[in-house]
């Protein structure tokens, strides 16, 4: 049906659940979905990461509110959907070699699912084979 680019450089909670919720509607639609993780947000796919912190908002009643949907399992971790979503859909997930290398981080480091350790040089073939770039 098409191709997405998803682009997260963030290691923030939001951030991240925002990128699965994403992901999990191009899946579910069909489409070929290509994730890059790269700065800070590869560190959150270290199988070993430290617990994530709670979402946070400028508006203290929506954190308050997605926190407790998040503790309530009303909403799916990010980790937990992109898995599932592997086994749904076309589904690639790649990390940054620059980033890992900084951190001292090998594939067998990272969350299963992250299929492989790419350069920029990956991202910018990704982008432009997709019809559509998003970032978080």
């Amino acid at each position: 049906m098409g191709r997405i680019l998803l682009v997260c450089d963030s290691g923030a909670t939001d951030k991240l659940q925002t990128l699965a919720m994403v992901a999990s509607g191009a899946v579910t639609n069909d489409v070929e979905v290509y994730i890059f993780f790269m700065h800070d947000a590869v560190y959150a796919l270290k199988k070993d990461a430290p617990t994530e912190p709670d979402v946070t908002s400028v508006f203290p009643e929506v954190a308050e509110k997605v926190n407790q949907a998040r503790k309530e399992g009303k909403i799916v971790h990010w980790k937990e959907l992109l898995e599932d979503l592997k086994e749904l859909g076309d589904l690639t997930i790649t990390a940054c070699v620059q980033i890992t290398e900084i951190l001292g981080l090998e594939k067998a480091d990272l969350l299963p699912f992250v299929d492989d350790i790419v350069g920029v040089s990956s991202l910018a073939e990704q982008a432009m084979l997709a019809d559509r770039v998003i970032s978080f």
